[in-house]
């Protein structure tokens, strides 16, 4: 009965310390949980306030990014950088890096790039916001290696990356209005070429001698005759007062058509002249342009053999077009610091066939 005792009080005794081992194993481990749950909630609280931070960063950071490459000046929408998906353009300009990114006094944006291939890119980036235009990148004619360089650096993905056809940077530039000097007794207001005169009251279209638009019926219709980059035509009246009516007729082609004014004391540049700031219109696929930044939805798509009315506001800086078949109609303001007076009709084209007339 004594050795039965004692094993019993024995066996007691071992329970008693595994149930107090437990109870401290459980101690333990709900020190821990909540050391890791207070640590988890502190994580959180500042993940919280540091995505707060970035949000408030994006949310303020500006739609137009003013750029100092390799010493020259360019001024761009954030949207266009950041175009190529998984570039280090679109991580740089995502507006959540602006403040560590390297500023010259101006405040410029700088990037240690070559500025004649940078500006390259992002012509063919500014096109990638308009659906109609095929997202890729080609090589610059005479510059291909450089350009690959370039576009290896900023990480641009190799879907986007055309080897097989390239883009010649000459321009096309509306001629210098101070070829065309006004006489010195006028109030200034640069006259058309007097071979690109019409008669008083008389609209027509003129363009340049190299581009590949046709005109006909009189300089009253014009007419894209190849494939290509997108080429000029520009009314032959200025206007620097009061309200001017333009009626133009859409007689083929459904994109890539603009139908606008442009400052006449401006030129245009580059393979996609509606990036300049003096541009402002209207896409017939339904896109709008102002002060040259990238196209943005705004209007409905008009139909062949429509006809479009321009009302060319000088003194209100404004401009309306109006669809007369569909009853559509939008307006815009026009910025003179981007666009100064005196303005003039602009007709952009890209595909081929695509026509418009005065009527």
């Amino acid at each position: 009965m004594i050795q039965l005792h004692n094993r019993t009080d024995a066996a007691k005794l071992s329970f008693d310390e595994a149930v107090e081992e437990l109870e401290r194993q459980r101690a333990e481990n709900d020190r821990r949980y909540q050391a890791k749950r207070d640590q988890l909630r502190e994580e959180r609280r500042l993940w919280d306030e540091e995505k707060a931070a970035l949000e408030k960063l994006v949310a303020t950071a500006s739609p137009i990014v003013n750029l100092n490459v390799g010493g020259e000046k360019i001024s761009t929408s954030r949207r266009t950088l950041t175009q190529p998906e998984g570039s280090l353009l679109a991580a740089m300009f995502s507006g959540k890096l602006d403040h560590k990114l390297t500023k010259d006094p101006a405040g410029c944006i700088f990037l240690d790039y070559d500025p004649f291939l940078f500006k390259c890119l992002l012509n063919q980036l500014r096109t990638w916001s308009d659906p109609g235009m095929e997202r890729v990148i080609r090589l610059v004619a005479g510059h291909e290696q450089s350009f690959l360089d370039l576009l290896y650096l900023l990480k641009i993905d190799e879907r986007y990356i055309d080897r097989d056809r390239t883009i010649n940077t000459s321009s096309t530039t509306i001629p210098s209005p101070t070829a065309w000097q006004p006489e010195p007794t006028k109030t200034w207001q640069p006259e058309v070429p007097r071979s690109r005169q019409s008669e008083k009251g008389t609209l027509r279209f003129w363009t340049l001698s190299n581009s590949d638009v046709q005109l006909t019926d009189n300089d009253r219709r014009c007419e894209k005759i190849t494939q290509g980059v997108y080429q000029c035509v520009f009314g032959s009246q200025t206007y620097s007062n009061g309200t001017h009516r333009v009626r133009l007729k859409l007689e083929e082609g459904t994109a890539n058509i603009l139908m606008g004014i442009c400052s006449y004391s401006k030129t245009l540049a580059g393979p996609v002249h509606y990036n300049t700031p003096s541009t402002h219109g209207w896409f017939v696929h339904g896109y709008t342009v102002i002060n040259g930044r990238d196209p943005q939805p705004g209007w409905p798509q008009v139909n062949e053999n429509d006809i479009l009315e321009l009302k060319i506001n000088c003194d209100d800086q404004s401009m309306t077009i109006y669809n007369e078949r569909s009853g559509a109609k939008s307006s815009m303001d026009v910025n003179l610091y981007e666009a100064p007076l005196p303005w003039c009709l602009l007709i952009l084209f890209n595909l081929k066939h695509s026509r418009v007339s005065i009527v």
